[in-house]
Order: structure tokens, then sequence, then C-alpha cells
């Protein structure tokens, strides 16, 4: 099935998308300007120099305290704060074509509704393929549908370095903004160092943590042989119920401290398996996350 053509195909899905963008007007408070200072000068947000009254200028602006003083009109003036960025950084590697639903399915329209939302609230959004594929800007809402056919054509494939590709991402896209990470976060080289990277260079990052059901809670037993989807190591073992309540534990130690370095960083951070509706997802655990407000 289509990844995104509910995008355009189901009503009741454009109608989820239309209310997500009603609760989602603050999803960027503090940015909906941006927050890189302009050197014009007009009527923005951020207080810079007065001047001379003109006829035609806005009343609105006029310092009527400084008019009460001495009797003279002088017109505040504000510097212009540009519109931040929104960087969507999508984990393509092989480990995302895992689960049923695959995780790559379900991260790609999480990343085409917070592109959207984007395009919706901003000027630009950046979508990023990881690792790096080709970036593509999008300007505006009427956009969205380029954004929506492109993300249909990604496909997973290669090995999780997200590093590598952050490196790549902040030489190629010198403007700070919102950068939101949506991958599993399976990378053996850490995933940490990246959001490091990130929030280096002032990003205001997001994690969006990709998880499969059977990622969670595997149901196997009796001697198997685990195959990396992205390396193509093998492993003989013997699962017990012993051995299967170890993992569980891990991969919930390890969900934890996920959510542990995000409180610390104050990254926003919302955990989302597959099997969940994919509105409940959106608007409910993004929200809790701190994406969505």
């Amino acid at each position: 099935m289509s990844r995104v053509g509910e995008f355009f195909g189901d009503p009741e899905f454009l109608k989820k998308l239309a209310y997500l963008d009603l609760v989602a007007k603050q999803i960027f408070t503090g940015v909906r300007r941006g927050e890189r200072k302009s050197s014009r000068r007009g009527a923005g947000t951020v207080f810079s120099d007065h001047r001379s009254y003109t006829r035609g200028d806005d009343l609105r602006y006029v310092d009527w305290n400084i008019y009460g003083r001495l009797g003279t009109l002088f017109v505040k003036e504000f510097e212009i704060e540009e519109s931040a960025n929104v960087l969507v950084l999508l984990d393509r590697s092989e480990s995302m074509s895992y689960g049923d639903p695959d995780k790559f399915s379900f991260a790609v329209r999480v990343a085409a509704a917070l592109g959207y939302i984007g395009l919706a609230h901003l000027d630009r959004v950046e979508v990023f393929p990881l690792p790096v594929g080709e970036p593509r800007i999008y300007a505006g809402k009427q956009q969205a549908p380029g954004m929506f056919t492109y993300l249909e054509k990604v496909t997973t494939g290669g090995t999780t370095d997200l590093l590598d590709s952050v490196r790549h991402i902040i030489s190629t896209s010198r403007r700070r903004g919102i950068a939101i990470l949506i991958s599993d976060l399976l990378d053996p080289r850490g995933w940490q160092p990246a959001v490091d990277l990130l929030l280096a260079r002032r990003h205001r990052v997001f994690l969006v943590h990709i998880v499969a059901p059977s990622e969670e809670t595997p149901e196997l037993g009796g001697a198997v042989r685990l195959v990396d989807n992205e390396n193509g190591r093998k492993l003989d073992v013997r699962i017990d119920k012993r051995l299967l309540e170890i993992y569980r534990k891990s991969f919930k130690t390890f969900c934890r401290r996920v959510e542990r370095y995000a409180m610390s960083k104050e990254v926003g951070h919302a955990l989302l398996r597959t099997d969940l509706p994919f509105d409940e997802a959106i608007l409910s655990l993004l929200r809790r996350g701190g994406v969505v407000r």
C-alpha cells in the first residue's frame, strides 16, 4: 500500500490532517517568526530603535510616552525575525525495513505529517534521508504535494551512521532551526553524538523514536539464526524464556535511556510503536513528547 497516498485519497485522513493543523498552531513556539534576526528594519517583534514620524506611518507604532514628554512623534522600529528552518531527518537505513508494519513506512508518514505542519507554519522544510541521500527543500504549503511524492519514492538501504550523516547535513544546511530526527536509533556507534552535534549547532532538536512491537516483545523460541539486516552477520542461538526476559529488560532499558537523555538535554521526545493508529501517534504521543503542543 502507498505510504503517503492516503494524504491525497482518503477524505477522513485529510480531515484528521486538518485537525492536526489546528492543534499544532503552537508546534514551533518561539520560532513562529524564526530565531535569526535580520538587519532589515520593519514591524517585527524585537525593538530596535526610534525614528521621527512621517506621514503615512502606522499609528500603532507611535511611542506615545515620548510624545507625552516631548510633544514630538517618534515611531518604534523593530528588527524583523526571519523564519526558521525545519530539518526532517528520516532514517532510511536497512534496519528500518523491519517489522509488520515495517518501521520505515510508519516513519515516512510521520515525516510527511510533520513536514506538512512545518510548511503550514514556517517558510522552509528540508528533507534529509539518512544515510544521506539527495536532500529536498520545500517552501510554502503549496509545495506539500511535491514533498509527499518525494517521500513516497525514498527507499531503505545502507547501514546506520547518524553522526556522519549529521556532519554532512550541517555542512550542507547552514541555517539554524528545528531538527526532527525520525529513527529507530539502532546505530552501532551510538545515536547520542549525532544529537549532541545538532545541539552544539544550536538547533532545536526533537527525537521521534520508531519501534516495532516485535522488537519490544519478540515471539521466538528454540534454536534460531539471527541475521543482521544491515551487515549480514549471523548468530545462532537457542532462545528460552529466561533469554527472552533478559532481552525485553535490555530493550526497555535502552528506551528509558533515550527518554532520560532527552529530558537531560531538553530535547523533545516521543516513542512511537508502529501498531498505533496514526492519528493517535501524532496527536497524542507527539504532543506528550513535546513535538506537537
